[in-house]
């Protein structure tokens, strides 16, 4: 992937203020880690959408911070945003030194397609989402994939132990027996479809509406 580069001002504005800050289209945040006092930021609400869409919590950007001379390594460490309105609110940025490791949270993808699932005798169940690793920062890997189409019966698994890892990338506190992901049985619901159908049946029928006999009676 190409450098992700972003640019980011000095903030004096905290507290309640930074919603003025907000309403002019910034996203307060903050830069701290490795050889540097953490230092308040304002960055552009468009730009960070932008810079988190492409980077993620894996990937390396050069923040550019207004009056200093060169860019800054740093990883998107927090991302706070509003539940309702989907608005940043906050972002924490961790600047890194590319010779020491580091860990991280990495999320796990499936790929491939199960047979198992294909034949409809099984369904996948991942059981974990996201796994630690340590890494240089530039070999952070943007996920962790797990190819399922090796499973063909219900109860089969992968563990945490069979995941390929990329060079110089290791779990961290991981046991290698945790399974990942496992083909689990289909839910057979046709039991409470014949249930719900013979309810049906036994229930009475509305009486019909028939014609009233006249009763005045033919001449």
């Amino acid at each position: 992937m190409d450098s992700i580069s972003l640019s980011a001002r000095p903030r004096s504005e905290t507290g309640r203020h930074v919603h003025h800050l907000r309403r002019e289209g910034g996203v307060p945040a903050v830069l701290y880690g490795h050889k540097v006092a953490p230092v308040a930021l304002t960055v552009d609400a468009k730009e960070m959408e932008r810079t988190w869409h492409h980077a993620g919590r894996t990937h390396l950007v050069d923040l550019r911070v207004e009056g200093q001379k060169s860019a800054r390594k740093a990883l998107i460490k927090d991302l706070q945003i509003h539940p309702r309105s989907g608005r940043m609110l906050h972002v924490d940025f961790f600047a890194v030194n590319l010779r020491e490791k580091i860990t991280s949270e990495v999320p796990v993808i499936v790929v491939g397609e199960s047979p198992a699932v294909r034949d409809r005798i099984g369904q996948i169940q991942q059981v974990i989402s996201t796994v630690r690793v340590e890494s240089l920062p530039g070999d952070l890997p943007a996920q962790l994939t797990v190819d399922v189409s090796g499973l063909t019966e219900v109860d089969q698994s992968i563990t945490l132990g069979e995941i390929e890892l990329p060079k110089n990338v290791a779990l961290v506190h991981a046991d290698p027996s945790e399974v990942v992901v496992k083909i689990a049985p289909v839910r057979v619901r046709e039991e409470a479809a014949e249930i719900e159908l013979a309810a049906e049946e036994a229930s009475p029928s509305p009486p019909s509406e028939g014609i009233a006999p006249d009763s005045s009676g033919g001449q």
